[in-house]
């Protein structure tokens, strides 16, 4: 969910209405914004994450029109390009999506500009994935000559003042030293070249994702904007474009399409989507007639049209990205009708439910360990290679990756618990020591499987303490042991990441379940542990097998 902060008086203003407190808090609602009051005409609105166009109090007041005061749908237009920005080539490789508009005779004040700062950067750290995916920048026309061009340059190829400084910078220097340098340089980091974009005079408007020139900083004063766009999706750098140009309409500006590579930006034609309206009465219980149906859907800012078969064919705005399947365009007919007016009832369904055999067994672990003197951890199911294989000195065995990450700490699937549970360790390490900490849960590994990999249930344990050593883990394993009444059988064994003879394999029946030992200085190093680490890390469904047995 993301947060922003709008002034109720601004949001009444653009909707052309004055609205209770009660309809703010309840039925605005649902349209996936939750309002909450914070002092005087402030208020704090969450915004789910799939309704990025209201992110602002642009885009909300044009929602409600719709929902609170029964207007038609909008329907923007755009002005025929007169700015062309050509793509080199040189961009491929490191950011190759870009999109731009102009929007001019805009009204702006700083309360105005404060409020399209905050969607752009709330649409940064949300859709935007903290601007990997997409970044969005914001220029003043007065000094700029276009046309203009999106470039990769060598770092010390291009100068500029960035915003927030006084002096030239060129863009490796700006990484180093600039806090946005700072703050978003991972994004280029395995590039040689940088993404630029420049007018015809050789004037750098932004290097993408970072910063913008101080020569294009928007004032209460501006009243012509060049938006810029650039990613890694050219779907989202559309969607991002069009929510960020129609906040700017909204605000009184004229829309200008941009000639980018020979089609003009943005596209505002609406995609349409099929609804069948039996089917909607089918799944949603409600007995609404065609035209009610339709009404509905005007209420959301959808565009209905009826077609010979009797369905119909509904345009959705450029700016709603979560509209994907007609299951959405039925949500938005139920939050139209209203929640409160859809009648419950029970399904006619008789099903047995049983626990999962393993959930049990899962039970009965994390009970011998509490005996134990271990306290239950509830990690992270993302990692980082760093964590699962750096930090461990050990090479990357192939993991589940994701492949549109939100950061670099969270780009895989866990492989095994025993990091997550050194990373416990070192967010505790200023606490009082000995520390025993353990979890059951699963892990994800890649395997011949239709989908390419599968979950496993794991049992993890690490203890650390001035006289933490390998038999503290060995001592843990032997209760757990007694417990099950299994044998745990230890074969010496060297591990990348245990110390020199203080390692062991597992085994359970003669097959391998796991391992066990004492960290070694490096590890512990890498986790920032200054005192002796051991632990181990046990198959669940091995154990599980031997003691059903």
């Amino acid at each position: 969910m993301a947060h922003i902060q709008i002034d109720r008086r601004e949001f009444e203003s653009l909707l052309g209405e004055k609205v209770s407190d009660e309809r703010l808090s309840e039925d605005a609602s649902m349209l996936g914004a939750h309002w909450e009051h914070v002092e005087g005409p402030k208020w704090d609105v969450e915004v789910y994450p799939d309704r990025p166009d209201l992110l602002s109090v642009e885009g909300l007041a044009r929602a409600y029109r719709g929902f609170f005061l029964d207007e038609d749908p909008e329907q923007y237009n755009a002005e025929e390009p007169r700015i062309e920005l050509s793509k080199d080539s040189s961009v491929e490789e490191v950011r190759p999506c870009i999109g731009g508009a102009v929007v001019k005779g805009v009204r702006l004040s700083e309360k105005i500009i404060n409020g399209l700062i905050q969607l752009q950067e709330k649409i940064h750290e949300t859709s935007g994935r903290r601007r990997e995916k997409i970044a969005i920048g914001l220029h003043d026309m007065t000094e700029l000559e276009p046309p203009f061009t999106y470039r990769a340059v060598r770092p010390e190829q291009v100068e500029f003042t960035p915003l927030e400084r006084e002096e030239e910078m060129h863009l490796g220097r700006i990484l180093d030293e600039h806090e946005k340098g700072q703050e978003y340089g991972w994004i280029l980091d395995e590039h040689d070249r940088y993404p630029v974009i420049e007018d015809s005079a050789g004037q750098v408007l932004s290097f993408p994702p970072i910063i913008n020139n101080q020569l294009t900083e928007v004032s209460p004063q501006t009243t012509d904007l060049f938006v810029d766009v650039t990613g890694t999706s050219q779907e989202a750098v559309h969607r991002a474009l069009c929510i960020m140009s129609l906040a700017l309409v909204e605000r009184g500006g004229d829309l200008e399409q941009v000639e980018v590579d020979g089609r003009p930006a943005p596209n505002l034609s609406p995609e349409k989507h099929e609804l069948d309206p039996d089917y909607l009465r089918q799944v949603s219980g409600l007995e609404l007639s065609t035209q009610e149906i339709k009404e509905r859907l005007e209420m959301m800012c959808l565009r209905p049209q009826e077609t010979d078969d009797g369905g119909l064919e509904v345009e959705v705005p450029c700016y709603r990205e979560d509209v994907l399947h007609q299951y959405d365009l039925i949500e938005d007919v139920v939050i139209a009708h209203g929640y409160d007016n859809v009648e419950a009832s029970e399904p006619d369904i008789h099903q047995h439910g049983d626990e999962e055999p393993v959930e049990e067994f899962s039970r009965v672990l994390r009970d011998i360990m509490v005996f134990s003197g271990a306290l239950e951890a509830h990690t992270h199911v993302l990692s980082s290679e760093e964590k699962q294989f750096g930090s461990l000195e050990r090479p990357d065995s192939g993991a589940v990756r994701m492949r549109n990450p939100l950061t670099e700490d969270y780009s895989i699937v866990r492989k095994d618990l025993l990091p997550e549970l050194l990373r416990a360790l070192h967010d505790n390490r200023d606490s009082r020591f000995p520390q025993r900490f353990f979890e059951v849960d699963d892990v994800a590994e890649l395997d011949d499987s239709p989908t390419g990999a599968s979950n496993s249930r794991r049992l993890a344990y690490v203890a650390s303490g001035e006289d933490v050593d390998y038999t503290d883990a060995r001592r843990v394993l032997h209760v757990l042991e007694r417990g099950l009444g299994v044998d745990l059988e230890l074969r010496e064994a060297e591990m990348p990441f245990h110390a020199d003879g203080r390692s062991a394999r597992i085994l359970v029946d003669g097959e391998r379940a796991g391992n066990v030992g004492q960290m070694s200085e490096q590890v512990q190093e890498n986790w920032e542990l200054n005192r002796p680490v051991a632990g181990f890390e046990l198959n669940v469904e091995v154990l599980e097998e031997s003691f059903r047995d």
